[in-house]
């Protein structure tokens, strides 16, 4: 045992603990802090911890930043005045806090001292020791296997189904040989030639007098195997064709038992897959009539209960099953399924639970495919619940074990909140790396065309549609070719989601009747309140949009109610009041009541600022910027303007030029006319300017007519239509 201050490590465990309490740690974490301790006082390079804790790897610098972090934070560390890890810029690290052994544990060092660190591969998941009593091969990280979906050229779709059991069967046997890329990371290998390629291996079957072909190749060796039939025989066939394909590899010889119902199992992840969930939901209904304690086959029930909106029946299935007996990576997978229904629920205090509890099972099997999806969940939920550090350090987690892929789909779902109204979001949005997850998308979109799997394509198509970087032509297009594929497949659940971000997409164009039709199609259960939330803000957002853009009282009438009925229900989200507060600010401007304007911008203020709303305030103050010239207080406006951290707020800029040139502040004026000409689509704004600049000074009826004010462009929306 090492003792140092308050805690205690111990290496064989890898386990810290602080007084008697046990502290999590991600295995690749305790890892690091097992190196650092056995090195303590000296400089440790970042070359150093790369090359003995991440060999291989794409995100090799980016998993190091994440570990080095969550230790930080493990350990109450405070980088700027350390306590244990002090970094050296350019250089490493220095562990700088004293270590002792346990005087009970002396004789145990030593022998870890010979032995060195524990490495366990953070894409391998495989436990190897430094040692000269090793034998090199089990030193070696695992090497990457890409396994390709099964080339169906009998001519039968139907048939497509044996293809996912024998790929199944044939990840369950090779996954203690190589690190599986998972199926979803499949278009990121095929798009980047650039990438030192994975083994791959390539199947495919076709007719053969009454019977089938089926051909493999993986590392330049060749397979055939003659299929009698197609049926149950996929854990036999996977067999033979490992027999001639990894002669010299050691792989699970595990015993498959042949389970009922396995053929109607697969036959349902396929219909998933590539048709939906009303078909695939007949075949495990079939496969639990067939073997009622089957986990897999009920917990899809489970998903495919409350997509489809029946909640009681979503409870049934998760409430009937028994993970005593079941695989970590099964766990992982309730858990994760169970807290995305919670949250979907609104129950974030149960859903963050239930991800720790997957994340526990996902690293227990070492599972990075679902370890990422686990901290996407969580990062959904610290984003529900205003946790900006615990949203951050979530992301930054997922970013680490999959790259860019990990805001390809998530993050383009929030990236409309963080830039816009409804607005939420931390000050820290570096991580959406939009330009990067848009490669990624526009790559899985083109390998999801050429494939069966259409409920990938609606996926990949919706988070395209919502990056920013995409010109409002494509991304509308995608946006309806995602809501035809899940409507058809019968995804009601992504059909909402699409339905839901359209009604947004056009009150961003300022098309609030084209917003409308889209969100009166939403059909949601009252559980949902998430969801429902959202939609009712919506709703008045898109009437706000028709009464701006068009002057109908009736429509500002609307509108207001809305907000108003949101404000009067109790469980209405802190975020949501806040944004309610500032859009009725908006609604009294426009109907010129100033003094209620005025009051609900700053109540509006107060909320983000108490809920770490950073992006949001600026909307506020900009707002109250905007009241302060048409009173003709430019000098009130200038003292809300902070050039550093709103430089790339277009109306913040916009309004402080005009300050500036109220207040004869010539130097001012053309610094942030400057700044603000940087921008994108800021021509428009430049053009006021110049206008207003040479009009007589500190008229509001001027300055009202003039100059846009604060819900002309809907907080700063770039899009362009092209």
């Amino acid at each position: 045992m090492l003792l140092f201050r308050q805690f205690r490590f111990d290496p064989e465990r890898l386990a810290l603990y602080r007084g008697q309490t046990a502290i999590s740690l991600r295995p690749k974490v305790a890892q690091l802090l097992n190196y650092f301790l056995t090195h303590p006082n000296q400089l440790v390079k970042r070359e150093q911890l790369l090359n003995a804790l991440w060999q291989h790897g794409e995100f090799r610098e980016a998993a190091l930043n994440q570990s080095i972090t969550e230790l930080r934070h493990a350990l109450q560390d405070n980088a700027k005045s350390p306590i244990y890890i002090k970094t050296l810029p350019h250089q490493g690290y220095v562990w700088i806090c004293a270590v002792k052994a346990d005087s009970n544990n002396k004789r145990r060092l030593g022998v870890k001292a010979a032995i060195g660190l524990v490495a366990i591969a953070l894409l391998g998941g495989v436990y190897s020791y430094k040692s000269v009593s090793i034998p090199p091969a089990q030193l070696q990280e695992k090497a990457q296997l890409l396994i390709h979906p099964m080339q169906n050229h009998t001519g039968v779709q139907a048939n497509a189904w044996w293809g996912y059991a024998l790929e199944g069967t044939l990840r369950e046997r090779l996954k203690t040989s190589f690190h599986l890329i998972p199926k979803s990371q499949t278009p990121d290998y095929l798009n980047k030639p650039e990438k030192v390629p994975p083994q791959q291996l390539v199947l495919s079957i076709k007719p053969m007098q009454q019977r089938y072909l089926l051909q493999a190749s993986m590392a330049g060796r060749h397979a055939q195997v003659l299929v009698e039939e197609l049926d149950n025989n996929f854990i036999e066939i996977a067999d033979k064709l490992l027999d001639s394909l990894t002669t010299n590899t050691s792989r699970s010889v595990t015993k498959l038992n042949k389970v009922n119902g396995l053929s109607d199992y697969y036959r349902g992840v396929q219909a998933l897959n590539e048709h939906g969930p009303i078909l695939a939901k007949s075949y495990f209904e079939a496969a639990l009539t067939q073997t009622p304690d089957h986990l897999p086959s009920r917990l899809e029930l489970a998903r495919i209960a409350w997509g489809q909106g029946n909640i009681q029946l979503a409870k049934h299935y998760f409430n009937g099953i028994d993970l005593q007996t079941a695989p970590y990576t099964l766990r992982a997978r309730y858990h994760l399924y169970l807290g995305t229904f919670q949250k979907v629920l609104g129950e974030f205090q149960r859903a963050r639970l239930s991800a720790k509890n997957a994340l526990v099972m996902a690293e227990q099997s070492q599972h990075i495919e679902l370890m990422a999806s686990t901290y996407q969940l969580m990062a959904d939920v610290a984003w529900n619940t205003l946790q900006w550090q615990d949203y951050t350090h979530a992301m930054s987690a997922a970013h680490a074990l999959i790259g860019s892929r990990s805001f390809a789909y998530s993050e383009a779902q929030r990236s409309f909140y963080l830039a816009n109204p409804p607005a939420a979001g931390p000050q820290q949005k570096n991580l959406v790396n939009l330009s990067q997850s848009k490669k990624v998308l526009e790559g899985a979109i083109q390998y999801y065309r050429q494939s069966a799997q259409r409920i990938e394509l609606a996926r990949s198509l919706f988070a395209y549609g919502q990056n920013y970087l995409v010109p409002v032509s494509e991304s509308e297009s995608s946006l309806l070719e995602a809501l035809e594929i899940a409507k058809e497949s019968g995804e009601q659940y992504l059909t909402m989601q699409v339905l839901t971000y359209l009604g947004f997409y056009y009150i961003q164009l300022h098309q609030g009747e084209k917003a409308l039709y889209y969100l009166e199609q939403v059909a949601l259960v009252q559980a949902f309140k998430p969801a429902l939330e959202q939609l009712s803000l919506l709703k008045a957002m898109a009437y706000m949009d028709i009464g701006l853009t068009t002057n109908r009282h009736t429509a500002l009438k609307r509108a207001q109610q809305l907000f108003e009925s949101l404000l009067s229900i109790d469980t209405t989200s802190d975020t949501v009041r806040a944004n309610v507060t500032l859009l009725l600010g908006w609604v009294a401007l426009k109907q010129g009541e100033i003094d209620k304007s005025q009051m609900l911008t700053n109540a509006a203020l107060e909320a983000y600022e108490a809920g770490g709303l950073s992006d949001a305030m600026s909307y506020a103050k900009y707002t109250q910027m905007y009241i302060y010239l048409l009173r003709n207080e430019p000098d009130k406006a200038l003292k809300l303007m902070d050039l550093d951290r709103d430089k790339e707020a277009h109306l913040m800029l916009f309004y402080s030029s005009v300050a500036a040139h109220l207040t004869n502040d010539e130097q001012l004026f053309v610094k942030t006319q400057e700044m603000l000409g940087k921008l994108n689509n800021s021509q428009a704004l430049l053009d006021q300017l110049e206008r207003f600049k040479y009009q007589s000074q500190g008229d509001a009826k001027l300055i009202a007519e003039l100059l846009d004010a604060p819900y002309s462009v809907y907080c700063q929306s770039k899009w362009i239509l092209e």
